[in-house]
């Protein structure tokens, strides 16, 4: 079963206040309900709760940052966590603003309490030679010492010799797997040609045959055509599907092929970029959430849900008022104040797909360069918005800066719990199909890599 937050001590219980949690009108707003973009459109901040609100702008001298901070701790496992004086700051430049609302403070509770745990459960760890680690980052590293040794325990206590890694890209993980235990056989399967190659030069580098690791280049859509492949290559021979970071709807594909594939008998895949997750709908019926459990309490996560899934604010830099705000904080200012504009100007672009027009650090220096750039990027008429008007936009609405930053804050905290729901969708959808021994591991040290939620299952026979 997976590691509980404290308060709860089965899964039906927490799948249940979670689902309720995620689709309350306030989460649905500040994850996608009011875009960040448009807050100043829409009016988010009065959307919020007043004594929020209030709280807030009580302290118009107080850096925001400060107060962003301490929501972020609010949410962190790590109890160590502490804005008491920030680092190289002294008591006398630091002033902590009042105490929040019980509202806000019981709000950042329960988000807390109704997302996973991500401390580590500890297991094996293999040493890699410097032959495997050569081309990987640190990061990479960590994880496939820590993936490789979980897998590797897994065939050995089930006799599995034949493994097949999904998404296999430059072949870290299945060259690792394939270099350190020969008697393992493995099929590395992705949709890139140039990700196979790279990952067929590295297998070769370091002495590892085709026999021993055989790569295909196919798409991952679903397909069940694909089973019949594995199938082939398997030989009779039980197999383990994993997957290290499975890209979007890549991870729910395995699923699948984990219930129909009659060779496929255990399954480990660890899930990321989120934000490429298809929701259900009449064009896709299979799309998420996956499971029935999910589906009768009609959880849906928008866009915006799905890309605060891939935060991590624990892991951001800590606060240090020694220091220049961040260009983010701006251009995330720059960016809403010039959809009010335009919107105000009605020249609306982008319909429902908002343009992106790669904002470079140039165009932060002023908002006029930002607002000149955009417009060219974006085939706008120059002349329909004047200088004075950009200045007129930018002093009005000085003002709102924190309230921004607070704004997609809100929306960032929401991390843990959108990637609960998401794994849970995914172990619901294994019981329901008669997996056994499933589970949600926490893998990886999330500090070293905040997308640990590895799900593992297992077939009766």
């Amino acid at each position: 079963m997976p590691t509980l937050p404290s308060l709860y001590t089965n899964v039906e219980d927490l799948t249940d206040d979670l689902s309720e949690f995620i689709t309350t009108p306030l989460v649905r707003q500040i994850t996608g309900g009011i875009h960040v973009n448009d807050a100043l459109i829409q009016d988010a901040w009065d959307s919020l709760p007043s004594e929020w609100t209030t709280y807030w702008d009580a302290n118009p001298h107080q850096d925001h940052r400060i107060m962003q901070q301490d929501m972020i701790d609010s949410i962190d496992e790590d109890k160590s966590a502490s804005l008491d004086v920030p680092p190289r700051v002294s008591e006398a430049r630091y002033s902590k603003p009042n105490s929040p609302p019980q509202s806000l403070h019981d709000w950042l509770n329960k988000l807390k309490s109704v997302s996973l745990p991500r401390a580590q459960r500890h297991g094996p760890m293999l040493a890699l030679p410097e032959e495997l680690t050569g081309p990987m980052k640190t990061k990479k590293i960590n994880e496939v010492c820590v993936a490789a040794a979980y897998i590797h325990n897994v065939c050995s206590e089930n006799n599995i010799t034949h493994i097949v890694d999904m998404g296999s890209g430059q072949g870290y993980l299945s060259v690792t797997l394939a270099r350190l235990f020969p008697s393992l056989r493995i099929l590395a399967i992705d949709g890139s040609e140039s990700q196979v190659a790279g990952s067929e030069a590295f297998a070769a580098s370091v002495g590892v045959s085709d026999d021993r690791l055989k790569h295909i280049v196919r798409y991952i859509d679903g397909s069940m055509a694909l089973i019949a492949d594995i199938d082939a290559w398997a030989g009779g021979q039980n197999c383990m599907l994993i997957g290290l970071h499975a890209c979007g709807s890549l991870s729910e594909h395995m699923l699948r092929y984990f219930i129909n594939c009659s060779s496929i008998s255990h399954l480990a895949a660890v899930g990321c970029c989120y934000n490429h997750i298809v929701m259900r709908s009449e064009s896709c019926p299979d799309g998420f959430p996956i499971s029935d459990r999910l589906r009768t309490r009609h959880v849906m996560l928008s866009p915006t849900a799905l890309m605060t899934g891939c935060q991590a604010p624990n892991n951001w830099e800590r606060l240090d008022l020694t220091k220049e705000k961040s260009n983010y904080s701006k251009k995330q200012f720059y960016r809403a104040l010039l959809e009010k504009l335009l919107h105000d100007k009605q020249m609306n672009v982008g319909g429902q797909d908002r343009p992106n027009w790669g904002i470079r650090k140039g165009d932060l220096v002023s908002f006029e360069k930002f607002t000149r750039r955009a417009m060219h990027c974006l085939g706008l008429d120059q002349a329909k918005i004047s200088n004075q008007d950009i200045l007129d936009y930018e002093t009005r609405y000085a003002n709102q800066k924190h309230r921004i930053a607070i704004l997609w804050t809100l929306s960032v905290l929401c991390c843990k719990a959108v990637e609960s729901i998401i794994s849970l969708d995914r172990y619901w959808f294994l019981m329901e199909n008669a997996a056994t021994k499933v589970d949600i591991v926490p893998i990886f040290e999330y500090r070293i890599s905040p997308r640990n939620l590895m799900v593992v299952a297992a077939k009766q026979n």
